[in-house]
C-alpha cells in the first residue's frame, strides 16, 4: 500500500482512538462528579446550614461578593456549589444541576441568590416550598457589555433578572443608582445593600512586594480590569500614550501586548506595563504601590476596585459614570472626568497623585460604609429576619 494512503488510514485510526478516550475520560469525570455531589448532599442533610449562598463563581467581582459573605457572616453559610466538594462550578455540570434542582433543605435555610439563572430558578423552587428567598441584584448587561450587542448567555441572565427574580422575598441592590433603575425601568423594588470591601484583606496589601516582584522603583499609574469592551483598557492604553513620562501598569485578565494589538489596534507604549492576570491578593500589594488608580469602564455597578482603592488612601480618577460617582460621592472621595476626554484625564491624573486629603477621608467612608465587617451584620440581620418568619 502507498504511503500516504497508510499515512492517511493511520491518522484515521488516531483520530478514532482520541474520540474514544475523550468519550470515556468525559464518563469517568461525570461519575466522579456525580459520586462529590452525592457526598455533599449527604453532608448537607446531616449538617444543615443556616443559608444557602451562590452561585460561587469562578473570578469576577460576584465570586469575592460571595466569598466575602461566606467570610465574615456569623452565621452557618453554605457556598453553592462548595468547592471543597465538588471542586468548583466547571463540576457543577448541567447533569449535576438538574439533580440538584430537585434537592430539597432540611429545616429552614434562607436561600440567597446572585446572578445564574439556575441558582435564580433553585430559589424560586425554594421559595415555593415555603423558604425564605433572598436575591441580590448586580449590574446588569448593557449594549456596552458586547461587541456590537449582548451574547445570548447575556440575555438569558438578563431575563432572569427582570422576569424571575423580582419574585423573591427580599430583593437587594448594591447600588443606589442600580435602585432607582430597577424601580423606573423595570418595576422591581430593592431595598438597599452595597458592595462590601474587605478592608482586612486590604491592609494586607504591600506596596513593596509588588514594586520588587515586577522591578518597579518610581511611581506609577495603575489600571485593574479584564480585557472587555465594558472594562475599556483600550483608553488607557491611550491615556498612557499621553503621559510618555509617567510609568503605568495594567493588570487583568485577558490582557497583554498582543491582545492590545488585536482587540484593540493599538500599539502599547515603552512606559506602560501589562502584567496580565493577577490575584486579589496581588491587586492589594499593586493599590498599596501606585500613586494613582484609574478607571476607564464604560459602566460601573458599585466599583469594588474603587472602594478598595480608597481603602488604601489612593487617589482614584473615574469617569462620570453613575456607579463610579456613587462610590466617590460625586467627587468628595475622588476625580471624576468626562467619558473620553483622555486630556481632562490626562491633566486631572497628573494633579492628582500628589492628593492626600481626598484619600485620607475616603478610607473613613469605606471604614464607616463599605467594610464587610459592617455590610455582613447588616446582611446577618437580614438572613436571621428571613429564618424566624
Amino acid at each position: 500500500m502507498p504511503d500516504h494512503l497508510l499515512s492517511r488510514r493511520w491518522q484515521c485510526y488516531r483520530a478514532r482512538l482520541l474520540h474514544e478516550y475523550a468519550m470515556w475520560d468525559q464518563r469517568r469525570r461525570g461519575r466522579r462528579d456525580l459520586r462529590h455531589y452525592e457526598t455533599w448532599i449527604a453532608k448537607l442533610r446531616q449538617a444543615p446550614p443556616a443559608v444557602f449562598l451562590g452561585p460561587d463563581l469562578p473570578y469576577g467581582g460576584v465570586r469575592g461578593h460571595v466569598r466575602a459573605i461566606h467570610q465574615y457572616s456569623a452565621l452557618p453559610v453554605q457556598l453553592v456549589p462548595d468547592e471543597s466538594a465538588m471542586g468548583g462550578l466547571e463540576n457543577f455540570t448541567e447533569e449535576i444541576r438538574e439533580l440538584f434542582m430537585d434537592f430539597e433543605p432540611v429545616g429552614r435555610p434562607v436561600v440567597h441568590t446572585h446572578v445564574l439563572p439556575w441558582m435564580i430558578a433553585w430559589g424560586r423552587k425554594q421559595q415555593q416550598r415555603g423558604l425564605n428567598w433572598i436575591h441580590t441584584y448586580h449590574l446588569p448587561y448593557f449594549p456596552e457589555n458586547g461587541q456590537a450587542s449582548l451574547e445570548p448567555w447575556q440575555q438569558d441572565i438578563n431575563d432572569a433578572l427582570i422576569h424571575q427574580a423580582c419574585h423573591a422575598d427580599v430583593r437587594l441592590s448594591v447600588a443606589r443608582w442600580q435602585q432607582a433603575y430597577l424601580r423606573a425601568e423595570h418595576g422591581i423594588e430593592t431595598d438597599y445593600l452595597p458592595n462590601g470591601v474587605d478592608v482586612a484583606a486590604c491592609d494586607h496589601g504591600r506596596a513593596e512586594r509588588f514594586r520588587q516582584r515586577h522591578h518597579l522603583a518610581g511611581p506609577f499609574i495603575l489600571f485593574v480590569g479584564r480585557n472587555t469592551p465594558v472594562k475599556n483598557p483600550a483608553d488607557f492604553v491611550r491615556l498612557a500614550q499621553l503621559l510618555p513620562g509617567h510609568a503605568c501598569v495594567m493588570l487583568g485578565h485577558g490582557l497583554s501586548p498582543g491582545s492590545i494589538r488585536r482587540d484593540w489596534a493599538l500599539e502599547p507604549p515603552p512606559n506602560l506595563r501589562i502584567q496580565g492576570e493577577a490575584s486579589h491578593a496581588e491587586v492589594q500589594d499593586a493599590l498599596a504601590a501606585c500613586a494613582a488608580l484609574v478607571v476607564t469602564s464604560k459602566r460601573e455597578g458599585l466599583p469594588t476596585l474603587v472602594l478598595e482603592a480608597m481603602a488604601h488612601q489612593r487617589p482614584v480618577m473615574v469617569p462620570a459614570d453613575a456607579g463610579c460617582l456613587e462610590a466617590i460621592s460625586d467627587g468628595d472621595y475622588g476625580e471624576i472626568y468626562q467619558p473620553g476626554d483622555l486630556d481632562e484625564l490626562a491633566r486631572k491624573t497628573v494633579a492628582g497623585m500628589g492628593e492626600v486629603t481626598k484619600p485620607q477621608r475616603a478610607r473613613q467612608r469605606v471604614l464607616a460604609e463599605f467594610d464587610w465587617r459592617v455590610v455582613a451584620g447588616k446582611l446577618d440581620h437580614i438572613y436571621r429576619r428571613g429564618i424566624s418568619s
